[in-house]
């Protein structure tokens, strides 16, 4: 089992075990959001902000990989 948050607080670095936690560039999303305010007309497409994760102990190995049997 994996725990994992948003926004990388400084507590999820002090916890323990350490959470995993997906950093949010609030700077970058606000000026983006200016800018799509004072864009005219309808969007074109999806905007993507990347997001960096930062991978603490609270993320578990993955599970190994089990064959399914099918009939013959």
């Amino acid at each position: 089992m994996s725990v994992i948050s948003f926004d990388d607080d400084e507590v999820a670095a002090s916890l323990r075990p350490g959470l995993t936690t997906v950093a949010i560039p609030h700077e970058r999303l606000g000026a983006l959001a200016i800018e799509v305010l004072g864009t005219p007309g309808p969007m074109e497409s999806d905007i993507l902000v990347p997001m960096s994760i930062h991978e603490r102990v609270s993320v578990g190995a993955p599970a190994p990989h089990r064959a399914i049997a099918t009939p013959h």
